[in-house]
């Protein structure tokens, strides 16, 4: 019977074991014996291990050495098919998924119950009855035709409407209830404030986080802002931005625009930032410019500053002051018929009454470096008597024969005055009184007028006036006489005083010409002490 095993003496000395070192040596370095071991290690991979197999023959198992990540893979056409078309898939199945969510979100944030939310979560912050109409919600955008928040009597701010709103959000805030970003606003808005007429409860300090928007700036390009139920004062056309001021405060500031107030030219406005915080409005500073007919502006404002406490019968004061004025800007439209000039400085205060819709008093004390008196009848027969001295127009100027100009302005709802004025030119003439106007245009004034004496004793008409008896022959004559009439038709005292006519004229009973007394008897008019001829008003015929 035959073997498949070789003879013993036939199977000689295996190479795995002859020796990687060569001949014998006595002694090798280091590097010759890792070498060794390593070339023993790779021979025996190489040759495999001699097993024998099941029908008795003889095989060596070779180990298969492990491709490295460098070497390149089969190409398998079929199963990189398999894997783009795995990914194409995948890929598909997110995007959509992705424009399922976005569509989903779309339609839900754009819902007439999602905007009712947002209306509801709004009246909740700010105790408004609160309207979106036309409200579009986008991944990048939010639109709102028209916006509209309406409070009750017991708040300071009665209306707020807002038209065309428009913003830009963060997209990963879509995915939110809550839209987000850094500015939204209107291109136009309408907000009327009015002093609460009675008390409400107490408004909590407004949380940001509560509002149902979160932008950093609310703004509307051109905002109109009324007080009171007939608009007496208020602004136009004003670029307005809201916004969070921290600790539960909010800021307004306002740009450019128009302030507007019955009685005054239409004021520029420069700048104005209102904060409102615990039911306090804290008027940081509103600037006004110079007026101008052609629109450009100097460098003059009028400056108003103070604290408001929002609660029906407190009293509040504001602060003015001015640089540089117009007199006839400053002292409003019904004073600048009869004075002018230039305010070279004023301060004063503004005071009103929580719960009603216009101020109780304004009063700014005056100092001009120039000012001038127009369309009062005494200018026309001063004229008339000293024909050679210019004294038709009354004209002071700081600096000239050291002039003095000064005087207080008096605002109230029943009327506005020029309350102690003193315009005087050292050596001429002098002019010094108070003039009211009423609300409904009548006056009620009294100057006195101090002339040179010299003007008077020059003509012969005047040698028999009592008044130049006893006189200084180097002073100033004066004459106290009153104003009255209307706006459109003043009338005077003054050629009854001075003595012209033919018979020699004194007051007997003459009117308190304090500024109290003024207001009061202009206020309540009595029947007229001094009668007036219309005939002895005209202008006199000096030949």
């Amino acid at each position: 019977m035959s073997t498949n095993i070789p003879p013993r003496s036939s199977q000689g000395k295996n190479s795995l074991d002859s020796d990687p070192l060569g001949p014998e040596k006595e002694q090798y370095s280091l590097e010759e014996m890792m070498k060794a071991l390593r070339d023993k290690e790779r021979a025996k991979e190489a040759q495999g291990e001699v097993v024998t197999r099941s029908d008795g023959t003889i095989a060596r198992k070779v180990k298969r050495r492990r491709r490295r990540s460098g070497q390149a893979s089969e190409n398998n056409p079929e199963r990189e098919k398999k894997r783009l078309l795995l990914k194409v898939v995948i890929g598909a199945t997110l995007i959509l998924i992705l424009f399922l969510t976005v569509l989903f979100l779309i339609l839900m944030q754009n819902s007439k119950g999602h905007r009712d939310k947002l209306a509801q979560q709004a009246s909740e912050w700010s105790g408004a009855e609160v309207e979106f109409r036309g409200l579009k919600r986008m991944p990048f955008s939010v639109s709102i035709k028209d916006a509209n928040f309406q409070w009750d009597q017991t708040n300071f701010v009665r209306n707020l409407a807002l038209n065309n709103i428009e913003g830009h959000v963060r997209f990963l805030n879509y995915l939110g209830a809550r839209p987000s970003g850094l500015q939204i606003g209107g291109s136009k808005g309408q907000l009327r404030l009015a002093m609460p007429s009675a008390r409400g409860d107490n408004i909590d300090s407004l949380d940001e986080e509560d509002f149902p928007f979160g932008f950093d700036e609310y703004y509307c390009d051109s905002l109109d802002v009324f007080f009171g139920s007939d608009a007496p004062i208020g602004f136009s056309e004003v670029d307005a931005i809201f916004s969070y001021a921290g600790d539960g405060g909010y800021q307004l500031t306002l740009n450019e625009g128009i302030f507007r107030a019955d009685g005054w030219e239409d004021f520029p406005v420069s700048k104005g930032v209102m904060r409102f915080k615990d039911g306090r409005l804290n008027l940081k500073a509103l600037s006004l410019k110079h007026p101008t007919q052609s629109g450009v502006s100097v460098a003059s404002d009028l400056k108003l500053s103070g604290e408001v406490l929002m609660a029906p019968g407190e009293e509040s004061t504001l602060e003015i002051s001015t640089d540089q004025f117009p007199m006839e800007i400053l002292i409003g439209k019904r004073l600048a018929r009869f004075f002018s000039g230039s305010v070279e400085s004023s301060s004063g205060t503004v005071q009103f009454t929580v719960g009603n819709d216009y101020f109780d008093e304004i009063k700014i004390n005056l100092k001009a470096s120039a000012a001038k008196v127009l369309r009062l009848p005494f200018l026309v027969n001063l004229h008339s008597l000293f024909p050679n001295h210019n004294l038709d127009l009354l004209e002071f100027h700081e600096g000239i024969s050291n002039s003095l100009i000064t005087g207080t302005v008096r605002a109230r709802p029943e009327g506005v005055a020029l309350e102690n004025f003193q315009f005087s030119e050292k050596g001429k003439v002098s002019l010094s009184g108070s003039l009211l106007i009423a609300d409904d245009g009548r006056i009620a004034g009294r100057f006195e007028i101090s002339i040179n004496r010299f003007y008077l004793s020059s003509q012969e008409r005047f040698k028999g006036s009592p008044h130049l008896i006893g006189s200084d022959t180097t002073g100033l004559v004066s004459f106290s006489f009153d104003v009255g009439g209307t706006v459109d038709r003043p009338t005077d005292t003054f050629l009854q005083v001075i003595g012209v006519d033919s018979k020699t004229f004194q007051i007997d009973d003459p009117i308190d010409g304090s500024k109290d007394k003024i207001w009061q008897n202009l206020l309540n008019p009595l029947e007229e002490k001094v009668p007036v001829d219309p005939e002895i008003l005209k202008p006199l015929n000096v030949e």
